[in-house]
């Protein structure tokens, strides 16, 4: 009897140091590790706010950090999925500072142990509600590709009305959807959820807001490019004793963006016709492009200039006269002296001659 009580605490002994033994090596071999996630914290009972007719703001940030101990060889299996935090509003009876709360998921598959989430409270406070009208903007996401520019965009709808906090009402700068591009598509379209954005640049979480849509649809006609030459066009006649020299575009080629089946059957757009009836000296017209292009096209340029030219015939031939004769007054000055010349000429001449004679008759 004896030795079978020897036996059994010989037993006893030999398991407690088998369990010590194992634990130790396990350590060894799979200690526990420390580990963290980053969760956003989800709402319950958000109509405890809306009962009272009061939006609720959180004033601290939305993600918390859960760490936990988890043997090593569970550590990489670990997701954000397998945690859940929140916080519950109905605690706003008793105070402003809720309580974070915690579940593990997946408890009974990793042995997660030691949890603890930091803060493990968040401030939240009522206020009265507040209601505002924005107009939806969108932000193209990715490469439109080279020869290609977005066109015509249509959101639908494009005005949401936001119900909120005054504090996070006041904060809103704008309202947007992204817009992926899809490639070679002349037109493409889809729906996207709103991002609302503070004045800061920042994202505020849609969680204590509400939309009267948060789905927008839109519709995206994807424009081509092309480089076309900008054409002057004259009608009419200068005033007499003037020719018409020319007309100058700048810039004389412009970059144009359309719809591919419009766009790629035009090479040169004709500019308003200048009508140039009794001009008599150099001429600038400015025409806003937009006012120029076809329906449907529009350009990064603004603004072209015509530059028409006019030469003067008759003072093109004064410049010859006076190269050949020297300086003149005038015309009627320049006809005067010659006939005096003349003249002069004639009076010598003849006096001249009239000496000759009186010559001959004395000799005689």
């Amino acid at each position: 009897m004896k030795s079978l009580k020897n036996n059994l605490s010989i037993k006893l002994i030999s398991l407690i140091i088998s369990v010590v033994l194992w634990t130790v090596i396990m350590n060894i071999i799979n200690p526990l590790v420390n580990g963290f996630v980053n969760l956003p914290i989800e709402i319950e009972n958000e109509n405890y706010a809306i009962e009272q007719d009061k939006a609720y703001t959180i004033m601290d940030s939305r993600i918390v950090r859960v760490s936990y101990k988890v043997n090593s060889n569970m550590q990489t299996n670990i997701r954000q999925s397998d945690f859940r935090v929140y916080i519950d509003l109905n605690d706003l009876a008793y105070t402003e500072n809720l309580p974070v709360h915690y579940e593990v998921l997946n408890n009974v598959d990793f042995n997660i142990s030691n949890i603890q989430v930091e803060p493990s409270t968040l401030h939240v406070v009522l206020d009265d509600v507040a209601r505002n009208e924005f107009r939806i903007g969108y932000d193209v996401k990715g490469n439109i590709g080279q020869g290609h520019s977005i066109g015509s965009v249509i959101l639908s709808p494009n005005i949401v009305y936001v119900a909120g906090s005054n504090a996070v009402i006041d904060n809103i700068d704008h309202i947007a959807i992204d817009i992926p591009i899809k490639n070679n598509e002349e037109t493409f379209s889809g729906v996207e959820k709103i991002k609302v954005y503070a004045k800061d640049g920042t994202i505020i979480p849609s969680t204590g807001l509400s939309f009267s849509s948060e789905d927008i649809g839109y519709s995206v006609v994807v424009y081509s490019r092309a480089n076309v030459s900008l054409n002057a066009v004259v009608d009419g006649n200068v005033q007499n004793g003037y020719s018409y020299a020319g007309a100058q575009v700048y810039p004389s080629n412009i970059m144009i963006d359309g719809p591919r089946s419009v766009i790629q059957n035009i090479y040169t757009i004709d500019l308003p016709v200048i009508n140039i009836d009794g001009l008599s000296s150099n001429q600038e017209y400015k025409y806003q492009i937009a006012d120029i292009l076809p329906i449907g096209l529009k350009s990064n340029t603004s603004e072209v200039t015509v530059k028409i030219t006019i030469n003067d015939n008759v003072l093109n031939r004064q410049n010859v006269i006076r190269a050949d004769v020297g300086p003149h007054v005038d015309e009627s000055n320049e006809t005067s002296e010659t006939i005096e010349t003349v003249e002069t000429v004639e009076t010598n001449e003849l006096e001249t001659t009239q000496v000759s004679e009186d010559a001959n008759l004395t000799n005689q």
